[in-house]
């Protein structure tokens, strides 16, 4: 018996053998360039991104339907191939997460994990115990013991920063591995004190400042993750007096004694409530007799405690109010039309609650893409709050206001040139200083006129040590800007880190303690006597 034709495509048809995927890519090719050449300023690097990706995708897609069908290789074969590539991914890649912009980050299988890489590491280190006792303040008052600084505003005080750093390069300190996640450093006399992933625990970790090193750890059983950011917990610890306050990814909130890691108590704020899509984010805030945090209200039972406040000294809970669901920023202690409140940037807006009565004096509505509202607010004055957030939505400045014990608030202004997607803005001198989806920029805070833009930094952090910018990129770079309406001019760059780097920086008696989800160092910045 004669063997069966071997299936393909009419010969009278040779465009579907060889013409069809030369035009695929040529079409793909002239999409992508017309997705990066599309003139509107405004519209945001990580839609050029996904438009890219789908085009690459779509692509790819065609062309696997030309190999099956159309190449002219028997059908089995064409499908032989696509098992063997589709094979191929899977036995290599580990996990995929993404940049700010979605730009897929591919970790590969035969790599050592961090957690491997951070064991491998400790494991290698004397077992000696750090020398001298931990000290939680280092009587100056340049500590830096909660999320961007004591008012949460990205201000920093301290001794002169170097500013030219071609005759006076930043000095490393010190650089050790660290577990994974976006929290930054709280630092207090000689203690920094970090929330780390280290495999199926977040750990509470407190480093000597000096070295580097292990004085102290807390662990306990949580894992968070989800695709775009990775594993490990987001929030900064906060350290005041003897105490530090932690809140994990999932919920866990734990108060430690600073000396030695061990538990005064422990709760978890998410009970009988849902997390939000990526985790809670925000640092607790401490002040009087109460810790405040944000668990918001993802469920219809948890309505009235969208925030809670816990007693320091005991975690029972001492009041809640509030009913929205919760977003990425962390509540601040701030003064409007003088009276002393916490003030929220929550996953629908931004709202004023009174710590004495216990309940919601203001809300003013401000929707972005799934409640992603990340960027600290800044109060400007006695009754002004810039605010900022990315996915196409900008920034604002209100106008809190207060006339026989009621609450109003009112826009002055609004525009689209601060979209501060993951990092938050500081204020200085009548100007504002963000990053615009990865982009440096400067507006005026009275009318919200952009005086410039320039430099691009990713979804990194910033803080302001008194006339400079301190950056620290998404790429890992630190990089001083000096605070000017005028221009902007950057005064030194360092490369740091060569991986995604999301955590806020620390700044305590001008040196900077940095770290991403996989290694952490300090600098010496100050400018020598």
């Amino acid at each position: 018996m004669a063997a069966p034709p071997v299936t393909g495509p009419p010969k009278g048809r040779p465009f579907l053998r060889f013409g069809f995927p030369c035009a695929v890519l040529a079409l793909a090719a002239v999409g992508v360039a017309a997705v990066w050449a599309w003139p509107s300023a405004e519209w945001e690097r990580a839609n050029r991104v996904v438009c890219t990706g789908a085009a690459v995708m779509l692509a790819a897609l065609l062309l696997a339907v030309w190999l099956v069908f159309f190449s002219g290789l028997r059908r089995s074969l064409g499908l032989a191939i696509l098992l063997a590539v589709a094979l191929v991914v899977l036995a290599s890649v580990r996990s995929v997460s993404f940049t700010g912009d979605m730009v897929p980050l591919v970790s590969f299988r035969w790599s050592p994990t961090q957690d491997d890489i951070l064991e491998a590491y400790r494991q290698q280190q004397p077992d000696t115990p750090v020398p001298g006792p931990v000290e939680t303040s280092s009587g100056g008052g340049t500590d830096f013991p909660e999320y961007r600084g004591r008012g949460r505003d990205g201000v920093v005080t301290g001794p002169p920063l170097a500013r030219d750093w071609q005759a006076r390069p930043p000095r490393l300190v010190w650089r050790h591995p660290v577990g994974g996640g976006y929290s930054a450093f709280a630092v207090a006399g000689n203690i920094a004190v970090t929330l780390e992933q280290r495999r199926s625990q977040e750990a509470v970790v407190c480093y000597d400042t000096a070295t580097g090193n292990e004085r102290w750890q807390y662990a306990y059983p949580a894992y968070f993750t989800e695709s775009l950011g990775g594993p490990g917990p987001r929030a900064t610890p906060t350290v005041t007096g003897d105490d530090v306050f932690s809140l994990g990814a999932a919920g866990m909130l734990v108060c430690l004694d600073a000396r030695t890691g061990k538990p005064r108590w422990s709760v978890n704020i998410l009970d009988g409530n849902e997390n939000v899509s990526w985790g809670m984010s925000g640092s607790p805030l401490v002040f009087d007799r109460v810790v405040v945090v944000n668990p918001g209200t993802q469920k219809e039972s948890a309505r009235g405690r969208a925030v809670v406040a816990y007693d320091r000294a005991t975690g029972k809970e001492a009041w809640a109010a509030g009913s929205a669901r919760a977003g990425y920023s962390s509540p601040m202690l701030a003064t409007l039309c003088g009276r002393r409140q916490v003030v929220l940037l929550d996953g629908e807006g931004l709202a004023g609650y009174d710590p004495e009565a216990h309940r919601e004096l203001w809300r003013f509505p401000w929707e972005t893409q799934q409640g992603i509202n990340v960027a600290q607010p800044l109060v400007v004055d006695g009754n002004r709050v810039f605010i900022s957030s990315g996915y196409g939505v900008g920034c604002a400045m209100l106008k809190v206001s207060e006339e026989r014990g009621k609450w109003s608030v009112t826009p002055l202004w609004r525009n689209l040139f601060m979209r501060c997607k993951f990092t938050s803005p500081v204020a200085a001198k009548g100007f504002l200083y963000g990053l615009d989806e990865g982009i440096l920029v400067c507006l005026d805070q009275d009318s919200g006129t952009r005086r410039w833009k320039g430099g691009r930094y990713g979804h990194g952090q910033l803080l302001l040590a008194d006339d400079l910018l301190l950056i620290l990129s998404e790429s890992g770079s630190l990089v001083l800007v000096e605070a000017n309406p005028e221009a902007p001019r950057e005064l030194g760059r360092l490369p740091v880190f060569d991986h995604k780097t999301w955590n806020c920086p620390a700044l305590a008696g001008g040196r900077a303690f940095l770290r991403n989800d996989r290694e952490m160092a300090c600098y010496e910045l100050r400018e020598p006597k």
